[in-house]
């Protein structure tokens, strides 16, 4: 264990990245579990290699998000998810409820908005004297602009076998822009996936010479004059998207919820049962991965 780190999951960000990069998987009833699978192998993964004092995960809830009622075109091309992913989630709910993992959803927001809220709320609440170090396990880079002194982002960047560490330089060394720069970044080229617009004809490439150059937006617009040609044409029509882009893309760290830190401290979970159940989904290989169990704070008293 690896004291004041906290470890924060975005939970549907790995649960969809399992659904598409494993092949379908099923219990002996017939259910599909691949998802279950992949996420619950990733959240193994991350116990062992990141040895998290704290421990939480945040979630998605089915109502449209904050940014869906800001633009109606946020993920409007992404097709409803089907069911045999939905039917998959209360699998993954059991994983995280025998394992003793808070997990925090909040009406209206992501699970990208849960965990940078959580990290915001941290923060205030610890004084200096006890420093958190937070790493957030996800498989949206989203997170980036999260990046800082204190935060790190765990990618699954490839299904979920390997991962990347991003601290301040790895961002860096891959975007050439500091973490803080990410925002500005998406709101000029744009996200896809997503279906934020960003400034049509401006790349990736692009997007990170006007940053490197003029530190953010808003100095892009303010010394638009000095650009010229077609991009200041290109800046100049799609000023209004370029700036609703960037409110799409950052992340919100002031989410209505209650988060204390204690609350996600790991502790005890009743490992018989997380065996039962994960030979009851088929996931054999699996258990030998399983952490230790290790006593209840109550247990540890009596000592």
């Amino acid at each position: 264990m690896i004291k004041n780190r906290l470890v924060l999951i975005d939970a549907f960000a790995l649960i969809h990245r399992a659904f598409h990069a494993i092949p379908p998987l099923t219990t002996k009833d017939g259910n599909l579990v691949n998802a279950v699978y992949g996420f619950t192998s990733a959240l193994l993964s991350a116990i062992r290699e990141l040895e998290p004092e704290y421990l939480a995960v945040g979630i998605d809830l089915p109502k449209p998000t904050h940014r869906k009622k800001e633009f109606a075109e946020y993920k409007a091309h992404r097709p409803p998810a089907p069911d045999e992913l939905k039917s998959q989630i209360p699998y993954v709910m059991e994983v995280l409820k025998i394992f003793n993992i808070p997990v925090v959803g909040v009406e209206g927001y992501e699970g990208e908005d849960i965990i940078a809220t959580i990290v915001a709320k941290s923060k205030a609440q610890n004084p200096k004297s006890k420093i958190i170090e937070y790493i957030i396990v996800t498989g949206d880079l989203d997170t980036l602009q999260l990046v800082d002194e204190q935060t790190k982002v765990y990618s699954m960047a490839r299904g979920t076998n390997q991962a990347i560490m991003y601290d301040e330089a790895k961002v860096q060394e891959r975007y050439g822009l500091k973490p803080s720069q990410f925002v500005d970044f998406k709101a000029l080229k744009g996200d896809p996936s997503d279906n934020i617009p960003g400034v049509p004809g401006i790349g990736e490439k692009t997007a990170v010479k006007l940053i490197i150059e003029f530190g953010s937006l808003g100095n892009i617009y303010a010394n638009l004059p000095k650009i010229t040609g077609k991009l200041q044409t290109l800046l100049k029509e799609n000023k209004e998207q370029a700036f609703l882009s960037q409110k799409l893309s950052k992340i919100a760290t002031d989410v209505p919820l209650d988060f204390n830190l204690a609350d996600a401290r790991i502790h005890d979970y009743d490992q018989k049962a997380a065996i039962s159940f994960l030979n009851q989904l088929g996931f054999k290989s699996l258990i030998s991965r399983l952490p230790a169990a290790k006593r209840t704070a109550e247990q540890e008293k009596l000592l």
